[in-house]
């Protein structure tokens, strides 16, 4: 009797490890903690006369960024030293657009006539 029992437990001792060890969730062993990783999901807000970005820790990789049209005229979004171009985002509409972006500054806008010129350029720096 006791030799069957001892079975028992080995054979519940290796399920229980076997569980242990599946593909759960968790992170990449690669991934670093703390501000947007390569890959993060960025909010880019434009509206007369201003574009700010939901965040100013910006890290070099693939990044999506959602731009926002808060304003009540049309704007674009250029990231000039990247050859990045969104045209046209009209009032209240959000476009998405993927990037890979090196470390470095870069100068961001939009450029329909005048805008950047009343306030609608910045830079951002990737790390």
């Amino acid at each position: 009797m006791y030799r069957r029992m001892g079975v028992g437990v080995v054979v519940l001792l290796v399920a229980l490890v076997a569980a242990s060890c599946g593909g759960g969730g968790g992170k990449p062993s690669g991934e670093q903690p703390g501000g947007p990783s390569a890959g993060a999901v960025v909010t880019v807000t434009e509206k007369e006369w201003s574009i700010t970005f939901s965040t100013a820790a910006l890290k070099a990789g693939p990044l999506k960024l959602t731009l926002k049209n808060e304003g009540s005229i049309e704007h674009n979004f250029i990231i000039k030293e990247a050859n990045v171009e969104v045209d046209s985002i009209q009032p209240g509409q959000s476009k998405e657009v993927t990037v890979t972006l090196k470390p470095g500054t870069y100068t961001v806008m939009c450029n329909i006539a005048g805008h950047a010129e009343a306030g609608m350029q910045t830079s951002i720096k990737v790390q």
